[in-house]
């Protein structure tokens, strides 16, 4: 086999698309004098290629933790030959630390379900999903909703005859079905979004301390008890529970609020502990803090195509913190 056939072997191993026979044949190769200088350029010009803006130190020091990871499960497989392919999943499963920089990762937890008939209670009708769930919805007008894990997006039963109001907790992406005679609003508690034809975001989860509209297409109206906002694609509108406050910023990628659909994360500079709220509902698992003193550390990127374990894992290379995991709990602790 030779080397291109062998790293495309791989990769379709980290996609999940391997048959036995392939797997074994990977093995093989794995142990083969000519593996370790093929798969050190690969991962180099992989990383070299790469799309991030990470700075050189953490790249450096990230890419030398995954080649002595590596190194160590290699030497584990050739302990443990009766456990093989097992072990060779092992290898990959730090060799992905690289992947989810370029976008490649091994998969998240998240899955995403396609509702048709929603639950209803009395005259109104429920969509909701649990903690680690997604669900997509067309209401009756044809407007399409991508809901986020752990949020609920409730509508009356007359929706799209004489009115079209959704109420949400939680974080939608909305594809609104243009329809110049009933206004399309969302609304939340403490800041309504009133459109016509667009797309937008809004994420509204009642342990946030604020409530944000992302817009991407056409226009609309942000307003709550004491303003108003019109807004314009590339911008948001958030209103600020404590103060009661409704800004309008312009933003440089609009885009970073509606990467989750992809099951992409991307992190502003938030602290750990708010980190660790999103987690939970993404992910279903229980963070536990150690120390407090790192729970004000703030994290800033974007992780794409994220799983539970490279998210921690990438967190703790850039960050002063070391975790172990038990079970659904995370326990965080200072470097």
């Amino acid at each position: 086999m030779d080397k291109k056939t062998n790293i495309s072997l791989l990769e379709c191993f980290m996609r999940g698309e391997t048959s036995p026979d392939e797997e074994q044949i990977l093995f093989d190769w794995l142990h083969s004098p000519e593996a370790k200088e093929q798969l050190s350029i690969y991962y180099q010009k992989t990383w070299q290629n790469s799309d991030n803006e990470l700075v050189a130190e953490v790249q450096g020091r990230m890419f030398e933790r995954v080649k002595s990871q590596m190194r160590n499960a290699t030497l584990e497989l050739n302990r443990r030959k009766q456990k093989r392919i097992m072990q060779v999943k092992r290898l990959f499963q730090y060799a992905a630390i690289i992947l989810l920089i370029i976008g490649a990762g091994i998969g998240g937890h998240l899955y995403t379900v396609s509702l048709t008939v929603p639950s209803t209670t009395g005259k109104n009708y429920l969509v909701q999903t649990g903690k680690g769930q997604r669900a997509n919805i067309t209401l009756p007008d044809g407007t399409v909703v991508w809901l986020n894990s752990y949020t609920q997006l409730h509508y009356n039963a007359n929706y799209g005859t004489t009115q079209r109001i959704v109420s949400l907790t939680g974080e939608a992406y909305f594809e609104v079905a243009k329809d110049k005679e009933k206004p399309f609003i969302v609304e939340t508690e403490g800041m309504n979004v009133e459109a016509l034809g667009t797309t937008f975001n809004v994420k509204a989860y009642q342990e946030d301390s604020r409530i944000v509209a992302t817009l991407f297409s056409g226009s609309v109206r942000v307003s709550s008890d004491k303003d108003n906002i019109l807004l314009s694609p590339d911008e948001n509108a958030t209103f600020e529970r404590s103060s009661g406050k409704l800004v309008m910023h312009k933003l440089d990628n609009s885009s970073y609020a509606k990467m989750w659909r992809n099951n992409d994360l991307v992190f502003n500079g938030e602290t750990l502990e708010e980190i660790a709220v999103l987690l939970n509902r993404m992910y279903n698992v229980q963070i536990v803090f150690k120390s407090e003193y790192i729970k004000k550390h703030r994290f800033s990127g974007v992780i794409c195509n994220n799983s539970l374990d490279n998210v921690i894992e990438l967190i703790s290379l850039t960050s002063p913190i070391t975790y172990e995991t038990r079970g659904d709990t995370i326990i965080l602790d200072n470097r």
